[in-house]
C-alpha cells in the first residue's frame, strides 16, 4: 500500500488540483462551450501568460516537464462537474502565447531542450496524408479468446508478453474494430526565410501532429508549433547508433501571416528611413545598391528596384485579384554577371527572398508536387517548391530556361494567378505563390544572333515569356572592356571602393517599410500619360494592316505597377507623371529588345507571344498561297518552283526554305515524295 502513496502520486494529485483550481477560476465558460459543441470541438486553448501569472511554479512545471504537467492538466479537466450528460468527454489542452525564453529558433534547438515544451516558428514544406494511428490495442488470444488492452509507444507495434487469462504466449490477433485509433499527420517545418542572415542554409525539423491538429496546414503556410521536443535513435542498419534525431511532438500550433514587410523596424531605422526618401538622389543610391560589384545595367537594377518595392495587388469587388508583382527576366550570354545579380537581391535585399536554379531543382522543384518517400513512410506527401515558399518574397530563379517540363507547365498559373495548383495519387491541392519573379536564361546557342528571331534562340515558349513585365537581353559587349576590366581590379585590389550607397541591411528595412505604409494611387496627370502612350501605339496598327501590334493589356498593366513601385521608392502615396514617365521608358527598352521586328524595325508584340512576328505570318501565308496554287495546278508543288516564285514576290530563297522547313514540322504541308509537297 506504501506504493500508492509515492512522492511522485503525491506530485501528481497536488497538480491536478492546482491545475484544477486554475480552470474554474478562468476557463469554466470556456469549458462548457466546448463540451456542449463535442466532438465537433475537443481542445481547449490556454493562454500561457494567464498560468503564468496565476501560478508561476506551475507554469515552468509545464515547461520543464511537460510529459508529468500535461496529463495531469487533462485530467483535472475531466474531473471538472458539468450540467452535460456526457461522461465519454475528453478534452486536449492546448497552449498557446509561450513566454520569449521557450522561443527558439530551429537552428538553436540544443540536447538540453529534449522533454521540454517549446515553441518554433518555420514554414510547412512537406506534409503527409492523414492516416489513423494506434493508441491502445486489442488483443485477443487465439488459445483462449480473451482480451487484453496494451497501450502503444511510438515506434513499433507493442503485443502482450503473455495472455492474462490462460498464461500462454500467445498467438495474438490485433482486434481492429475493439481498439482505439486517433489521427496522425508528420510535416516538415523549415526556418522562416526572414530568419536567415546571408548565406545560410534552412534548417528543418519534423511535427507530430495528432487528433484534432491533424488535415489544418497545408505545404507552404508560415506557422509557430508549440509542443515536447523529442530525440529517437537514429537508424543505422542493425547497429545501435549513439546519435539521436529530434522532432517536435506537437501540442498546439498557430497559423502566422508572416509577410514580406513583416521586419522589425526601429525608431531609429525609421528616422534614417524617412530622411532617406526625401533625398533628391534617392533612386540612383537605390539602383547604386543593388549588386554594386557588378558593372553598369544600369536600367535592369532599376528595373529590378521597382520589382523589390512592387505595387500593391488590386482586389476586385467580385473575387477577382491583379498581381502587384513584376516579373523581370534576364536574358544573357555565359560571364555577363546574370546569376550573381540573382543571388545579391534573394539573399541581401528581399526580406524573403529565395534563390533557386531550374536546372538543379529536383522533386518538388520549383512549383510544388506529391511526392513518395520515406518521409511519410511510404506514402505520398505534399511538398513545396521556390515559388510557393517564396509566397510575398521575391523568387530568383537561375537557369530558367532549363527548368523541368512539368514546372514549366505550371509556371503559367504561378505567374499569373500566383497560385500552384496540383493533382497527383489522388491528391488537389492549392498552393499561394505571391511571390515576384526573378529569372535569368541563356541563348539556346550560347550566343546572341541579332539577325534571328528571338524566339529561336531562347528556349522558352512564348506563352511563358509573354508573363514577364520586363525582358532584357545582356550581351558581352566588347565595346565596355577597359571600363568592366578597372573595376573588377578596383573591387579585387580595394574591396572598400564598391561599398553601396545605402547598406543591404537598411535598404532592407527600407523596402520594408514602403511595403507596409505606402500605398500609392495614380494621379490624373499620370493616368493621362499612361493612356496616351497606349492608345498612341495601338492606334497606328488600327488604322493600317501592314503595322503590327506593338502592346496589349499585360503590357499596360506593367506600366501601372512599375509606376506605383517608382512612387514607393520615394514612400509617395501619389504617383505622378514622373513615375509614370519612368515606368514607360523602362517597357519601352525592354519592347525594343524583345519586341523588335528584324525585318521591318517595328516593335511587334506577337513576337514575344507568338514566337512569330506579323511580317513572318505574311511570309508564311504566301508560301501556303504558292503551294496550293501549284497543288490545283500539277497535283504537287515541287520544291524549287516555290522558291522561284516565292524569290519574284519578294521572299528571298533562304527564308523561303526555313518557312518550308517550318510548315512541314508544324504538320501544315507533307512531303508525298522527295522535295514535293502538299497542303493538309
Amino acid at each position: 500500500m506504501e506504493a500508492e502513496h509515492s512522492p511522485e502520486v503525491f506530485q501528481s494529485a497536488d497538480l491536478e488540483e492546482r491545475f484544477e483550481k486554475f480552470f474554474r477560476a478562468y476557463y469554466s465558460r470556456e469549458i462548457l462551450r466546448i463540451v456542449r459543441g463535442y466532438p465537433e470541438e475537443r481542445s481547449l486553448l490556454v493562454d500561457f501568460s494567464k498560468l503564468d501569472s496565476y501560478d508561476i511554479s506551475l507554469a515552468e512545471e509545464v515547461l520543464s516537464s511537460p510529459d508529468t504537467a500535461i496529463p495531469a492538466a487533462e485530467r483535472a479537466l475531466s474531473r471538472i462537474e458539468l450540467p452535460v450528460d456526457s461522461p465519454a468527454i475528453k478534452l486536449n489542452l492546448r497552449f498557446a502565447n509561450l513566454p520569449g525564453t521557450s522561443r527558439l529558433l530551429i537552428r538553436d534547438i540544443r540536447s538540453a531542450d529534449v522533454g521540454r515544451l517549446i515553441a518554433v516558428d518555420g514554414i510547412v514544406r512537406k506534409a503527409t496524408d492523414v492516416r489513423p494511428k494506434l493508441v491502445v490495442g486489442a488483443f485477443e488470444c487465439q488459445r483462449c479468446g480473451s482480451v487484453m488492452y496494451i497501450p502503444q509507444g511510438e515506434d513499433s507495434l507493442k503485443e502482450p508478453y503473455l495472455c492474462e487469462s490462460c498464461e500462454k504466449r500467445g498467438p495474438f490477433k490485433l482486434d481492429v474494430e475493439s481498439s482505439r485509433f486517433v489521427d496522425a499527420q508528420k510535416i516538415l517545418i523549415q526556418e522562416n526565410l526572414e530568419d536567415l542572415r546571408g548565406g545560410e542554409h534552412p534548417k528543418q525539423i519534423v511535427v507530430l501532429l495528432e487528433d484534432d491538429l491533424t488535415g489544418r496546414v497545408t505545404p507552404g503556410d508560415s506557422i509557430e508549433v508549440i509542443g515536447v521536443l523529442r530525440a529517437a535513435r537514429r537508424k543505422t542498419g542493425n547497429a545501435k547508433s549513439r546519435v539521436f534525431d529530434i522532432y517536435i511532438e506537437a501540442n498546439n500550433f498557430l497559423p502566422k501571416q508572416i509577410e514580406f514587410e513583416e521586419v522589425q523596424i526601429s525608431r531609429e531605422d525609421e528616422r534614417k528611413i524617412l530622411a532617406l526618401s526625401r533625398d533628391p538622389e534617392i533612386y540612383r543610391k537605390i539602383r547604386g545598391s543593388i549588386a554594386p560589384h557588378i558593372y553598369g545595367y544600369d536600367e535592369i537594377k532599376e528595373a529590378i528596384m521597382y520589382q523589390l518595392f512592387s505595387a500593391p495587388a488590386v482586389e476586385l469587388p467580385d473575387g477577382g485579384r491583379i498581381r502587384g508583382d513584376s516579373h523581370i527576366i534576364i536574358m544573357g550570354e555565359p560571364a555577363t554577371g546574370k546569376s550573381e545579380i540573382l543571388q545579391y537581391v534573394a539573399k541581401e535585399l528581399a526580406p524573403r527572398g529565395v534563390y533557386a536554379s531550374g536546372k538543379g531543382t529536383s522533386g518538388a522543384g520549383l512549383t510544388a508536387a506529391a511526392v513518395k518517400d520515406e518521409f511519410g513512410d511510404g506514402g505520398w506527401s505534399l511538398e513545396a517548391g521556390a515559388l510557393v515558399l517564396a509566397d510575398r518574397g521575391i523568387a530568383c530563379i537561375d537557369e530558367f530556361d532549363k527548368m523541368d517540363a512539368s514546372d514549366r507547365s505550371a509556371m503559367h498559373e504561378a505567374m499569373e494567378q500566383q497560385s500552384v495548383s496540383i493533382a497527383k495519387a489522388g491528391i488537389l491541392a492549392t498552393f499561394r505563390s505571391r511571390c515576384a519573379i526573378l529569372a535569368a536564361a541563356n541563348p539556346k546557342y550560347g550566343r546572341f544572333d541579332e539577325y534571328r528571331p528571338i524566339s529561336e534562340q531562347v528556349n522558352l515558349p512564348p506563352t511563358i515569356l509573354s508573363r514577364f513585365d520586363l525582358i532584357f537581353f545582356v550581351r558581352d559587349d566588347l565595346s565596355k572592356t577597359r571600363e568592366i576590366a578597372r573595376h573588377i581590379l578596383d573591387t579585387a585590389s580595394s574591396p572598400g571602393s564598391i561599398t553601396p550607397p545605402i547598406s543591404p541591411e537598411l535598404l532592407k528595412k527600407y523596402i520594408a517599410y514602403a511595403r507596409q505604409k505606402v500605398f500609392p494611387e495614380l494621379s490624373e496627370e499620370a493616368r493621362r500619360a499612361i493612356e496616351e502612350f497606349y492608345v498612341e501605339m495601338r492606334e497606328a496598327a488600327q488604322h493600317s494592316e501592314d503595322v503590327p501590334i506593338p502592346l496589349t493589356a499585360r503590357q499596360l498593366w506593367a506600366i501601372v505597377r512599375l509606376a506605383k513601385a517608382s512612387a514607393r521608392v520615394r514612400l509617395s502615396s501619389v504617383v505622378t507623371a514622373e513615375d509614370a514617365e519612368r515606368a514607360i521608358s523602362l517597357v519601352k527598352l525592354s519592347l525594343a529588345q524583345a519586341g523588335i521586328d528584324l525585318e521591318t524595325g517595328r516593335v511587334d508584340i506577337d513576337k514575344i507571344y507568338v514566337g512569330v512576328t506579323k511580317s513572318q505570318r505574311d511570309k508564311i501565308k504566301e508560301i501556303l498561297s504558292i503551294i496550293k496554287e501549284l497543288e490545283d495546278e500539277y497535283g504537287t508543288a515541287k520544291r524549287s518552283e516555290i522558291l522561284s516564285i516565292a524569290e519574284e514576290r519578294g521572299i528571298s530563297k533562304g527564308t523561303a526554305q526555313e518557312l518550308i522547313e517550318k510548315l512541314r514540322q508544324q504538320g501544315d504541308i507533307f512531303e508525298p515524295r522527295h522535295d514535293h509537297f502538299k497542303t493538309t
